[in-house]
């Protein structure tokens, strides 16, 4: 018999797994100042920068750590809170080759299901114990609520935002782009020095208190290499091995460079995470390439998911040579497909623009963008929001996207609230499955 559970099911499940982790159960109730800074856990163990739990699937999850030098690792896990019971990895050699980080896959794993997890480094006493929830299976009929935002800066730390983000207590976070500011503040030029922005980025306490307590889908835009960055760049393969060695991304053998994939959560959603920079020619007229265009047309139009997010780090409704409205024949093409094709649900998420707004996306059906950011770097305040297509805008303060689908809605409907650095909402709308939604 299919199991179906409801979103009180899952959050009871979620809920219960915090028993044995109080630092996490009082992060879950408290004011973001409250919250006790975990890094010296993570400093005895031998990993100055945490953990993170990327590119998450029904029954596997990638885990990054970083350690202090040349070492051997292996990952617990398990569904005990407390680990007492669990799995481990094999042994695995952290090297200078990649900046003593390392990418641990773990395998064969429940769906829908949360999951504990700790990384012992040889001679190191145990890190402290993280969680996060594997995604249901894609026949699955599941609540989903995750949230979304872009661009952070490492002058404007602390991140103070991603502490309300973790209030919010997403499935998952997706960070649109901008990752890293390798051409502010200092410029890095060399490997080297790309990886010493990642680090001084992962030392943030509210970024590590989130992505010890959720997953992460993750997608680079120009800052990452270079502003503006796009096709065949000096650096960008180095910035793109340094965002590889930071990031828990899986990388395809058979395309090493690869970036944009998709990712399945129950019947409720499925993402799409564009790579807008590696493979754009502006003299072709091309923002994704043929290839990641057929991709992403063909994953739409196969995608049984209610709802498809359309994770693009440039905004698709905005206009300038650097975003969308640059490619006007390619993005035409995208929404006449969408149109033709009749494919419900879609629904376009963004960031880099540094304000938040709600664009009604022009010559569709009634689609809708939903642009949120910064996390943390400068407000877009010469940003006017007057054009006729903006539904809402706001450039006065920092904000994210959070997305809540009722599992046992019906119709279907994806409620998208743009929240500030404080949880006060901005702006909610919501989407639908009707005709005028895609």
């Amino acid at each position: 018999m299919k199991r179906e559970f409801s979103r009180r099911e899952f959050l009871k499940l979620t809920a219960a797994s915090l028993v044995g982790l109080p630092w996490l159960a009082r992060a879950s109730s408290e004011s973001p100042a409250a919250v006790p800074d975990i890094s010296a856990g993570f400093e005895k163990a031998g990993l100055p920068f945490g953990m993170i739990v990327g590119d998450v699937t029904p029954h596997g999850a990638i885990v990054w750590l970083g350690a202090y030098g040349e070492t051997e690792v292996s990952v617990h896990y398990g569904t005990d809170p407390s680990l007492r019971t669990f799995q481990a990895t094999s042994l695995v050699r952290v090297s200078e080759t990649a900046d003593f980080t390392a990418k641990i896959p773990i395998e064969g794993l429940e769906s829908g299901t949360a999951y504990f997890y700790r990384a012992v480094v040889s001679g190191k006493s145990p890190s402290p114990i993280s969680r996060f929830v594997t995604a249901p299976k894609p026949s699955e009929t599941v609540s989903v609520r995750f949230a979304f935002s872009g661009d952070s800066r490492e002058w404007f730390q602390p991140f103070a935002i991603l502490d309300s983000v973790r209030l919010s207590r997403p499935d998952f976070f997706i960070h649109l782009g901008d990752t890293i500011y390798a051409d502010r503040d200092w410029i890095a030029t060399e490997l080297g020095e790309f990886w010493a922005k990642y680090r001084a980025n992962r030392k943030d306490p509210p970024t590590r208190r989130l992505l010890a307590e959720t997953s992460l889908y993750v997608i680079w835009d120009d800052h990452e290499v270079e502003n503006d960055y796009y096709g065949e760049h000096p650096l960008a393969k180095i910035g793109q091995k340094a965002f590889f060695d930071y990031w828990p991304v899986r990388q395809d053998p058979g395309d090493p460079y690869r970036l944009y994939r998709s990712f399945r959560w129950g019947k409720a959603a499925e993402i799409f995470l564009l790579d807008t920079r590696q493979h754009r020619r502006p003299g072709e007229g091309t923002m994704l390439g043929q290839k990641q265009k057929e991709w992403l047309l063909r994953g739409l139009s196969s995608s049984d998911a209610w709802f498809k997010f359309i994770a693009t780090s440039v905004p698709f409704t905005a206009p300038g040579s650097d975003r969308w409205g640059g490619y006007p024949k390619e993005r035409r093409e995208i929404l006449k497909f969408i149109g033709e094709q009749n494919i419900p649900g879609v629904v376009f998420i963004a960031a880099d623009v540094h304000y938040a707004a709600v664009s009604r996306v022009p010559e569709s059906r009634g689609l809708r963008e939903v642009m949120v950011g910064p996390i943390a770097a400068p407000l877009n305040w010469l940003a006017r929001g007057t054009a006729e297509r903006f539904e809402f805008f706001s450039s006065r303060t920092y904000s994210y996207g959070l997305v809540s689908i009722d599992g046992k809605g019906k119709p279907p409907v994806a409620e998208v609230s743009i929240l500030d650095e404080l949880n006060r909402p901005l702006y909610k709308t919501k989407v639908d499955l009707s005709p005028g939604d895609g």
